[in-house]
């Protein structure tokens, strides 16, 4: 059918337009359906050969030791690379990825804003992640059925379930809560028998529901895997990492207009003596709000 210019959901018609014109309805069908979708070359091959060799570089200098990304065998942890974004201007293009973030558009409003952005470096032998809900993060149950916080997992090694790939419950997001103990197993007689390997290659973005049960396989074969996660939250959700300061000089103008919403800058939260009208407001300026409002 032909979408209007309806006033009764101006944003879910921009956010729908853009899907429909960037060929994501299956994919919206999926998210729909079963909490999550796999879209496919999210990223080319050089950005996430650059990404991933950059992601192991940084790991190495926190962790104090050198990483085999082939055949790793020493690093039998799942260690978390936080705080991704200013580290390298690469990374903006995992965030501001158009088809990705019209999904999570979708999923939280068209004013959602970034939560975080890691890495998740997995090495052989040692246990996956559990399965659980990003809604775990201060929700109690029962959760909304509307997704709250959404998240991109960038596969930057292939995925298999030997290799520790990403693992999912289809349909989960329905249940509307977080998961039990009994539920939670990935390995062995604990094993949920509804858990699902997401076995893609490297480039490859999940795109899931805030509701959706997933966690990670352990790996079962030398070498590392690497993910970047780009977690997003609705504009009035609390988000993970600090988003008071943005390097000076690091958005560039109009070029950077799209990071810049996602990093806060139109909330219209946090007004003084003024009132919200003004923060309203800066929504809807046609003037270079990028220069003017980061620090």
């Amino acid at each position: 059918m032909e979408i209007g210019d309806w006033t009764a959901c101006p944003d879910l018609v921009d956010v729908y337009r853009e899907i429909r014109e960037l060929g994501l309805e299956r994919n919206l069908a999926e998210l729909e359906a079963f909490g999550y979708t796999i879209v496919e070359n999210a990223l080319t091959p050089e950005q996430t050969g650059a990404m991933r060799d950059r992601i192991v570089e940084l790991s190495e200098k926190r962790l104090g030791r050198s990483l085999d990304l082939a055949n790793e065998t020493a690093h039998q942890e799942t260690k978390y690379a936080q705080y991704l974004l200013f580290e390298d201007p690469m990374f903006k293009d995992a965030v501001v990825n158009p088809r990705p973030l019209a999904l999570v558009r979708y999923l939280l409003g068209k004013r959602c804003i970034l939560s975080s952005l890691g890495s998740h470096v997995k090495g052989p032998g040692g246990p996956g992640l559990l399965l659980h809900s990003d809604m775990g993060n201060g929700f109690p149950d029962p959760f909304p059925p509307y997704s709250q916080v959404a998240n991109v997992n960038y596969a930057m090694t292939d995925y298999t379930e030997a290799a520790g790939a990403l693992a999912m419950v289809p349909g989960s997001h329905r249940h509307a809560r977080q998961t039990t103990d009994w539920e939670k197993g990935l390995d062995g007689n604990a094993r949920n028998p509804h858990a699902i390997a997401i076995e893609v290659p490297a480039g490859t973005a999940v795109v899931f529901h805030g509701n959706t049960w997933h966690g990670s396989f352990p790996r079962k074969v030398p070498g590392l895997r690497v993910n970047l996660a780009a977690f997003f939250c609705r504009e009035y959700i609390q988000p993970q990492e600090d988003r008071h300061h943005v390097p000076d000089g690091y958005l560039r103008g109009d070029e950077d207009n799209v990071l810049a919403g996602l990093l806060g800058r139109d909330l219209a939260h946090g007004w003084r003596e003024e009132g919200p009208r003004k923060l309203y407001a800066r929504r809807h300026a046609d003037a270079d709000r990028v220069k003017s409002w980061q620090s």
